[in-house]
């Protein structure tokens, strides 16, 4: 059961990095063709060349099929290449999810509850970092070892439409729509699917490129009556 809640949370921390609206019911949209693909993430990667970090506001609104109203969460995300974040929910509940490069702490401070998993030893959590340095780095042959990648071009934007190979993601994952902005290179935000209708759409807004970052920002001491909810479980998964 916690395994089940541990990898839907991880995936949605990975594609929270990303964000935007649905291209389902735009016909002006053209899928590129296989030769163009290697050319788009060049152009990305060259784009992508020169950022190193980034802070945003966030709003992200999850339709889930086990409920009838929407949840609609806000806060802000500072990111660092290559596998550095910080991402704090202000509402509606307050939470707290740092990747300091080696762990990823994941903090409720209402409930004093946290999950805290090493990137080395446990496979979600590594496969979190992956898909962060991949989609950053417009590696394509890299994205292409744990998805159907098929591209659009669509009114400014790069549409990525990513289809998970693995088993295991596809429990959990149907498919990923992620936008570039096609002048900047900056990945503007992700739509999530999953097999039981549940969908997840985040907005970043307030976008500054490289600003300045205290040396403590991917630190998260926990304090000490802190439950750590995913102790009982064995770290090499």
């Amino acid at each position: 059961m916690w395994k089940a809640k541990k990898i839907s949370i991880c995936f949605s921390l990975i594609l929270f990095l990303l964000h935007n609206s649905a291209i389902a019911s735009n016909n002006a949209i053209r899928e590129v063709a296989a030769e163009e693909k290697q050319k788009i993430f060049e152009r990305l990667k060259e784009l992508q060349k020169g950022i190193h970090s980034m802070h945003a506001t966030v709003s992200q609104e999850k339709q889930l099929s086990v409920l009838k109203k929407k949840i609609q969460l806000k806060g802000t995300i500072i990111m660092a290449k290559p596998n550095m974040l910080r991402w704090e929910v202000t509402m509606p509940e307050k939470s707290i999810t740092v990747i300091d490069g080696e762990t990823m702490t994941m903090y409720h401070p209402d409930v004093r509850e946290a999950q805290v998993y090493n990137l080395s030893e446990d496979f979600v959590a590594r496969n979190t970092m992956s898909f962060f340095a991949t989609a950053m780095g417009g590696n394509l042959n890299e994205m292409e070892k744990k998805f159907t990648v098929t591209v659009f071009c669509n009114d400014g934007k790069i549409v990525l439409k990513l289809i998970p190979l693995s088993s295991i993601a596809k429990k959990y994952l149907s498919d990923i729509t992620v936008y570039y902005d096609e002048v900047t290179g900056l990945p503007g935000g992700f739509e999530v699917t999953t097999p039981k209708g549940d969908r997840t759409i985040t907005k970043l807004a307030d976008i500054k490129i490289n600003p300045e970052i205290r040396p403590d920002t991917f630190e998260l001491k926990l304090p000490a009556n802190v439950w750590i909810t995913n102790k009982v479980e064995s770290i090499n998964n």
